[in-house]
C-alpha cells in the first residue's frame, strides 16, 4: 500500500462498488476525445466507451487477480483511480487515470514515487507499460527515472531500478 505520509492533500483509499460510476468518467476522460473521432453520436460513443470500460476491468482481473485497486483522492475530492499489482518479482504500476481538472498538482508524480521507495526498500523493480501514442506520458516517466526496458507494436516497456 502507498502511504499517504508524502503529502497531506494526495490520498488513496480502496475501490469499491459505488465507485463505479466515477472510474467510468475517469475512463472516458482519457477516451473521450479519440472516440469522439469516429464520427458517431454522443449515444453511440458512451455505449463504446461503456463496453470498453466493462471489457478492460475485467481483463484486468483476470490477468492481475493480486491487483491493489484504489480511488486517488486530492483533498478529498475524487481525483482519478490506481491499480497496482505485486509480485516477488516486481510491482506493476498497471494503470493510473487522473481527471483532467487535477492534473498537473502532482499526483501522479506522488505516486510513481512512493511506488519507486516501495521498491527499493523490498528490492524489486517498478515496470509499466505505456500506449506508444501517449508520448507525454512515455516522457513523464522518463522525467521520474524510468526507463524504456522493450516494446512490441502497441506498447512500451518501461522499468526503475532502485534495487540496492
Amino acid at each position: 500500500m502507498i502511504s499517504d505520509t508524502g503529502s497531506n492533500k494526495i490520498k488513496l483509499r480502496p475501490e469499491v462498488d459505488a465507485d463505479s460510476e466515477f472510474l467510468f468518467a475517469v475512463y472516458c476522460s482519457s477516451r473521450r476525445a479519440e472516440v469522439a473521432e469516429f464520427g458517431w453520436d454522443e449515444t453511440q460513443q458512451n455505449a463504446f466507451l461503456r463496453m470498453q470500460f466493462s471489457s478492460r476491468a475485467l481483463a484486468y482481473k483476470m490477468q492481475f487477480p493480486m491487483a491493489e485497486y484504489s480511488v486517488i483522492l486530492f483533498d478529498d475530492a475524487h481525483a482519478g483511480s490506481l491499480i497496482v499489482s505485486r509480485t516477488d518479482q516486481h510491482i506493476s504500476l498497471t494503470d493510473i487515470a487522473v481527471l483532467p481538472e487535477y492534473q498537473k498538482n502532482g499526483i501522479g508524480t506522488y505516486v510513481v514515487e512512493q511506488l519507486k521507495g516501495e521498491a527499493a526498500r523490498s528490492n524489486r523493480p517498478l515496470v509499466l507499460r505505456v500506449d506508444k501514442t501517449n508520448i507525454a506520458a512515455k516522457e513523464f516517466y522518463e522525467r521520474l527515472g524510468l526507463a524504456v526496458t522493450g516494446e512490441n507494436q502497441i506498447l512500451f516497456e518501461m522499468e526503475w531500478r532502485g534495487i540496492k
